[in-house]
Parts: C-alpha cells; structure tokens; sequence
C-alpha cells in the first residue's frame, strides 16, 4: 500500500497484480476515491522503442476512448475525473520533460479541472507511475506492452502515417519545383526587359524593372528563398518517413523474434513431456 498526501487529506493506494497485458490496477481510497489504470506503453516519439509509463484514471486502457464509469472523485465531490499521464521511465522522474500531463476534465460535461483536485490527482497519478516504474519485472511488462500495442501501431504507421508523410514531402518538393521555374522565368524576363531599356529606355520598362511588391525584381529575389524553405520542408518529412519506417520495421523485426522464441519454447517443453512421459514408462 503506497500513501500519498495530498491538500484534501492523505490518500491510500492499493495495486492489484498485472493482468494478462501487463496493466496493474491501482485502487485509490481516502482523500482521492477510485481506479487508476497502469501499463507500459510506447514511447511518445520512438513507436518501437518501450520506455514509458501511461497512466489512466478509470480502468481502461489509455489508448482506448475515455472510460465508463466508476472514474477517480476528489474530495467530498462527486464530480467524476478523467485524465492521462506518461512518463519517459529512461528520464530521470524530477526533470520537467520526463512527464506528459493531460489536463484532468469533468467526465459528465468536459470542463477542466480546478487546480486544487487537479493538483491532487496528479500527485495521485505520479505516485502510481513512480511505483509500476520501479517494479523489478517492468521489462517483462513492457514486453507485453509491446505483444499488446505492436499490431496497432503498426497499422497506423501502415495505413495513415507512412502515406500522409509521403504525400507531404512530395507536395514540398513539387511546391519547391514550382518556386524556382517561376522565379527563373521572372529572372529571364526581367533580363529580356533589361535589355529592351537599354536599347530604348522608356518609363514603362522602369517601372517593370523597378524593384516593387510583385514585381519581377521581387519574385526573382524571394522564390528562391520560398523554395528553399519548401526544400527544407520535404526534408523534414523524409526524416520522419524514414522514422516511421524504422519503427515499422523493428516493430515487425521484435515482433517476429518473440513468436520464433515461443516456438522454440513451445518445441522444448514438448521434448521435455516426452522425455519425462519415456522415463516414467
């Protein structure tokens, strides 16, 4: 049993063991009333990489949509919350980006908590996390995590985000294209003009040789520099392609690695049976 203190009093925490997935059920009575959900996850930023903590109020899955009922109450209220955390577990916990908090809302109409139960809900949650994190069996936890969450992520990273980065970085880089035609055509036609004032100078071919908003002058000068940033765009998005990949590719990779183990196990422990059962005939 964990305790925390909160400014509504003391709160009393009680884990459950980890279920099949590897979540462990934290039960909250006293100054803070009701589940807290816990489990390895993912991490924020690197898919295939599992080193963090989520933890849920109510007792469902933080990936999931929000809870039903019964959701955490703080104090004499009954107002139900509900909120998310993560914790970055290869973070060091006192460092400020370790931590993703989600504001903590009023299941009944969404509104966002006041800061003094949101404050004791968040001292709640990081007692929870604190104590999953420091469990001697976290990565045997985080394994499960990942049999759990790889096939959806791998689909998202399938079907919507490996293709929206690609249309993304192709749009820049047709978008950079176009900036650079237009502004070599802007170019010739200002030297084409140049070369008609010098010829016969007159006050037309000035003003369109002139230096204004939109001018040619203007759009030789700034189409590069927009091309440019256009370029750096769709480099961007082909780092976070090339991301995505990878983690679609270890994901899989791991994924492949556990079922080949649970085979070679499965074999091992049959040998095993037949050894035994040949011994005891």
């Amino acid at each position: 049993m964990l305790e925390v203190t909160t400014s509504y009093g003391p709160v009393r925490l009680t884990a459950a063991e980890p279920n099949k997935s590897g979540a462990v059920l934290y039960t909250a009575t006293g100054a803070v009333r009701g589940p807290l959900h816990v489990t390895a996850t993912h991490h924020p930023a690197e898919w295939h990489r599992f080193s963090a903590v989520r933890v849920t109020l109510g007792a469902l899955h933080g990936m999931d949509a929000m809870p039903a009922e019964p959701l955490p109450r703080v104090g004499r209220s009954a107002r139900p919350y509900w909120a998310t955390a993560l914790r970055k577990t290869e973070e060091p916990a006192h460092v400020p980006w370790a931590w993703q908090f989600g504001e903590a809302v009023d299941a009944r109409n969404g509104e966002t908590a006041r800061p003094r139960p949101a404050q004791a809900l968040e001292a709640v949650m990081r007692a929870c996390v604190e104590d999953y994190a420091s469990r001697p069996d976290l990565p045997r936890l985080s394994a499960l995590a990942r049999r759990r969450e790889t096939p959806g992520l791998v689909r998202w990273l399938v079907v919507h985000g490996i293709p929206s980065r690609e249309q993304d970085a192709q749009k820049y880089e047709q978008e950079a294209e176009r900036h650079r035609q237009h502004a070599a055509q802007a170019t010739a036609a200002w030297w084409t003009a140049a070369r008609w004032f010098v010829a016969a100078p007159s006050p037309v071919l000035a003003l369109v040789l002139a230096q204004a908003p939109r001018s040619l002058a203007h759009q030789a000068a700034y189409l590069p520099e927009f091309a440019d940033m256009a370029d750096e765009q769709a480099r961007q998005e082909r780092r976070i392609l090339r991301q995505f990949r990878t983690e679609v590719e270890e994901l899989r990779g791991a994924a492949r690695a556990e079922r080949l183990a649970r085979r070679c196990l499965s074999h091992v422990r049959a040998g095993e049976e037949a050894r035994s059962q040949g011994v005891a005939a």
